[in-house]
């Protein structure tokens, strides 16, 4: 694949998000007692989301594929 290192790139910088997301929205959002049950499903359905996204962005490796 010709732009293989650029894709494995982007899903790690997808995973990032996802990850700081989650770190700043719901642990903010936990410390401040701002988190309710909507804003907490809310934010954990995008880091899901982002995750999956960033999962299927990265390329299986040359010995990886069934």
């Amino acid at each position: 694949m010709i732009h293989e290192k650029r894709r494995e790139e982007l899903g790690k910088m997808i995973m990032d998000v996802a990850k700081y997301l989650a770190t700043v929205g719901l642990i903010g959002s936990f410390l401040t007692n701002s988190l309710t049950v909507g804003t907490g499903l809310i934010i954990a359905i995008v880091v899901l989301l982002l995750t999956v996204m960033g999962f299927y962005t990265i390329p299986p490796k040359k010995g990886d594929v069934q």
